[in-house]
């Protein structure tokens, strides 16, 4: 949970910086259409980050049990050691690919919807319409 707290942040600055770079130059001045999203609950919502923590709450679990069948303490010590950098890697890993199939279905949401740009609701000041919820229920009729 404490990873993502800590990568929502840095989440919705890349959608929104990936989304104006992909994005630039297209259609003139009267056609821009920007949108906002909530980026934490889009993510948090999304199939493939659902997917991906069930898969690693199930990988903690196996790890566990391997740690609680090693009795030497100072063993024990250093395959936790070695399972907790592990962890670490796999979260990234899975994070990085659920990021990278939510910002896939994010572009396939705003081409079919004609949205320009669609930013993180904290990064947009004025302006826009939120379409976190139709983006979320676009995620279950896929």
């Amino acid at each position: 949970m404490k990873l993502r707290k800590k990568y929502t942040a840095v989440i919705g600055m890349l959608i929104c910086m990936l989304f104006f770079v992909g994005m630039a130059g297209k259609g003139t001045a009267a056609e821009v259409k920007i949108v906002s999203i909530d980026t934490g609950k889009v993510f948090e919502s999304h199939p493939a980050f659902i997917e991906a923590m069930n898969a690693f709450q199930m990988q903690m679990g196996e790890a566990q049990k391997q740690i609680d069948g090693i009795e030497n303490e100072e063993e024990k010590t250093s395959v936790q050691m070695h399972i907790q950098q592990q962890m670490r890697a796999l979260a990234v890993q899975m994070q990085d690919s659920a990021f990278k199939k939510m910002k896939e279905d994010i572009q396939k949401f705003a081409k079919k919807k004609g949205y320009t740009y669609i930013v993180d609701s904290n990064a947009l000041i004025a302006g826009g319409k939120d379409v976190t919820e139709e983006l979320i229920k676009s995620f279950k009729t896929e």
